[in-house]
């Protein structure tokens, strides 16, 4: 692993206080869902994109219709959204994600979607976590500083001594930003290299293995 791939370790600054993880990338094969619905050849962009506008909107607003709109633009047939619905609760979390349950410190997801669809995430986890953090409760999107601010301030930890665990480049480089220790498992190609200090995993079991 790369130097800069490393980054800091979590005990520069002290033992970490808590982990933070996005919940619809990192801890849940999303991706999955995204391509049945629109037939596995405009899936990913179709994600992509709603993620764009969630990115430009910062505030939350409707992540359904952010959903309908992106797949309007792209011009998936109009099966694709009740596809999609219909499909969430055939989410599946990635294997590695059984090694969230020997972390030795607390955790909490934090997801950019509605409320309703984020407790049904959470709970195909399969996993404890303290709480799940939508961005519909927050009232932020990420990659906003707020929603990482917010997700902190629930668990009780500093911002500093908090290790956020993306998916997706794009999230750790916004908890980078915010103040938290970054660390990415990427779940497809990465596009470009990380940021400085955003420590990337191979798997979540580095994960586990890697807080003291």
């Amino acid at each position: 692993m790369a130097a800069s791939d490393r980054g800091r370790h979590p005990n520069a600054i002290g033992r970490p206080q808590a982990v933070l993880l996005d919940l619809l990338m990192a801890v849940m094969n999303s991706l999955e869902i995204w391509n049945s619905a629109a037939d596995g050849e405009r899936g990913i962009a179709w994600r992509d994109a709603v993620t764009d506008r969630m990115g430009a909107a910062g505030v939350y607003v409707s992540y359904d219709a952010l959903v309908v709109e992106a797949a309007r633009d792209l011009g998936l047939p109009r099966t694709a959204v009740p596809r999609l619905r219909e499909g969430w609760d055939r989410m599946r979390p990635w294997p590695d994600t059984v090694a969230l349950a020997g972390l030795s410190l607390p955790y909490a997801f934090v997801t950019n979607c509605s409320a309703s669809l984020a407790r049904r995430a959470s709970a195909l986890s399969g996993l404890g976590p303290r709480f799940t953090l939508s961005a519909e409760e927050a009232g932020w999107y990420k990659p906003s500083a707020e929603i990482y601010r917010q997700a902190c301030a629930r668990i009780g930890s500093e911002p500093a001594r908090t290790l956020f665990v993306a998916g997706a480049a794009y999230d750790a480089r916004g908890a980078q930003a915010a103040g938290l220790q970054a660390w990415l498992v990427p779940r497809r190609p990465l596009a470009r290299h990380l940021h400085a200090g955003i420590r990337r995993l191979r798997s979540l079991d580095e994960l586990a293995a890697g807080i003291p």
